[in-house]
């Protein structure tokens, strides 16, 4: 990997490492439990592996599909394990295509 592939990568892992140790921060105190450094580090090191797997795993829906874009229905099937998750992006993407719906609506209106 060149100099110019590792950067952008390695900023994105210290991001998430940052917000994990947010999180862990702010709900340390709720679930009455000591937050060790190494804990951060390992939760942090586990969501950068989910997200490159949830993108890699994107990617592969929308080119199974032929198309270059990836777009709701690909979130929705790789959510589907997760029956929570897919009913939040579900309406999610419903209240989306509405609001889209409604603005090509009040433009044909307009016209």
């Amino acid at each position: 990997m060149s100099d110019t592939e590792e950067g952008p990568r390695e900023r994105l892992k210290a991001a998430i490492w940052f917000m994990v140790g947010e999180i862990c921060e702010n709900q340390k105190a709720d679930l009455n439990v000591v937050i060790t450094p190494q804990l951060v580090a390992s939760l942090a090191e586990i969501v950068f592996n989910q997200a490159e797997t949830l993108g890699k795993d994107l990617e592969l829906f929308a080119r199974h599909a032929k198309r270059s874009t990836i777009n709701v229905d690909d979130v929705k099937l790789a959510s589907r394990r997760n029956a929570s998750l897919y009913d939040i992006i579900g309406q999610h993407a419903d209240r989306l295509a509405r609001r889209s719906k409604d603005a090509r609506d009040a433009r044909k209106r307009k016209k």
